[in-house]
C-alpha cells in the first residue's frame, strides 16, 4: 500500500471523527517507564524524562513479564491490562521488523491504528515481541537501500505460500522481541528528521504519520532488541486481525507452549535475554542511545 491508500485511511477516519458526536478532546497522555534505564558501563543509569507541558507525566511500573501494572495518573485512564496470562506483541512492518534485527533501527514511532484513533497509541508493555506484518509497507515509505531487502522478504514469502498455502497465511514467525529504554514525544518534525540515521523510513513517509491525527502526539520508542535462538511460528488469531498497534497473545499459548516446551518461565522475557543475543552489542547502543536523548 502506497502514499495514496495511506493518505485515503487517514481521510476517512478523520471524517468519521468529525460525524462523531463525542468531542474528541487533545489528551496528551505522556506515559513513562517508571525507570527508564539506559546500560553504561557502570551499570544501569536510572534517567528522567521532561516536558513543555503543565499535564502531569503518568508514570508506570511494569512487571518481569512486561506488563504495566499500574493505572495511568494525570489523566485517569487506563494504560493496559495486568493480566500476567498474556504476552505482549507489537505490530510493525516485516522490512522494519529485519531492520531492527540487522542493527539499523532503533527506533519506532507511533500515534495508533486506525482502530486507536480516539484514544491514540498507549505503551503497554516495557517488553515485548515484534510481530512483522506485510500490510502497508510500501517501497516508496522506506529508504533506497532497502527496496532489496523488502523484496528479499516479500519473494520468501510467495514463496512459502506457493509451498504451503494453509501454514502461511495462518501463521507467523516471530524472531525477536525488544525492550523500551526510552519512551518521549516528539514535539515537531524538526526533531522527527534529526532522528532519520536511527530508521530506515522516509522524510515524506514520517512527515504523514506525524500528521495523521494532529490532536494526538507522535510518540518515540527507543528499542533494545534481541533475536531469538530460534523463531516461534504461531497461528494467527481473528482477535488479531485489523489496523492495531498491540496484540496480546495468551500465555497457555500452544505453540508458545510447544516453544518453552510445556515450560513457561514466571518470568518469560528476561528468561529469553538470559539465552538470546542483543542485536547491537552494549557499547555501540549506549552511544546511539545517547544521541537519540540528546535530540529528544
Amino acid at each position: 500500500m502506497g502514499f495514496s491508500s495511506l493518505s485515503d485511511d487517514v481521510l476517512n477516519n478523520l471524517n468519521y471523527a468529525k460525524r462523531d458526536t463525542l468531542s474528541i478532546q487533545a489528551n496528551i497522555n505522556y506515559e513513562r517507564l517508571s525507570s527508564t534505564a539506559v546500560s553504561t558501563g557502570s551499570g544501569i543509569q536510572e534517567t528522567s524524562t521532561s516536558t513543555s507541558t503543565s499535564i502531569p507525566v503518568s508514570h508506570n511500573n511494569y512487571d518481569q513479564s512486561g506488563q504495566n501494572v499500574d493505572r495511568a495518573r494525570g489523566e485517569g485512564k487506563q494504560s493496559s491490562q495486568s493480566d500476567k496470562n498474556f504476552l505482549g506483541a507489537l505490530k510493525e512492518w516485516a522490512i522494519v521488523c529485519k531492520a531492527i534485527e540487522t542493527g539499523d533501527q532503533i527506533l519506532l514511532f507511533r500515534k495508533g491504528g486506525i482502530m486507536e484513533f480516539r484514544n491514540g497509541f498507549e505503551l503497554k508493555y516495557k517488553n515485548f515481541f515484534l510481530f512483522p506484518t506485510f500490510e502497508h509497507q510500501a517501497k516508496e515509505s522506506i529508504r533506497p537501500e532497502y527496496h532489496e531487502g523488502l523484496d528479499n522478504l516479500e519473494k520468501n514469502k510467495e514463496i512459502k505460500t506457493d509451498n504451503n498455502n494453509q501454514i502461511s497465511n495462518n501463521s507467523t514467525e516471530i524472531t525477536s522481541f525488544v525492550e523500551i529504554t526510552y519512551f518521549n514525544e516528539v514535539p515537531n518534525l524538526d526533531s522527527l528528521k534529526e532522528l532519520k540515521q536511527f530508521q530506515i523510513w522516509t522524510d515524506d513517509y514520517l512527515k504523514i504519520r506525524f500528521n495523521y491525527n494532529p490532536k494526538k502526539p507522535l510518540y518515540m520508542l527507543l528499542l533494545r532488541a534481541y533475536t531469538l535462538n530460534k523463531p516461534i511460528q504461531i497461528v494467527n488469531k481473528p482477535q488479531w486481525v485489523g489496523c492495531k498497534s498491540w496484540i496480546q497473545i495468551e500465555s497457555q499459548d500452544p505453540d508458545l507452549n510447544l516453544y518453552f516446551e510445556n515450560n513457561l518461565p514466571e518470568h518469560p522475557f528476561e528468561y529469553l535475554k538470559s539465552i538470546s543475543n542483543p542485536c547491537i552489542d552494549d557499547a555501540n547502543f549506549n552511544k546511539l542511545s545517547e544521541k537519540v536523548r540528546s535530540i529528544i
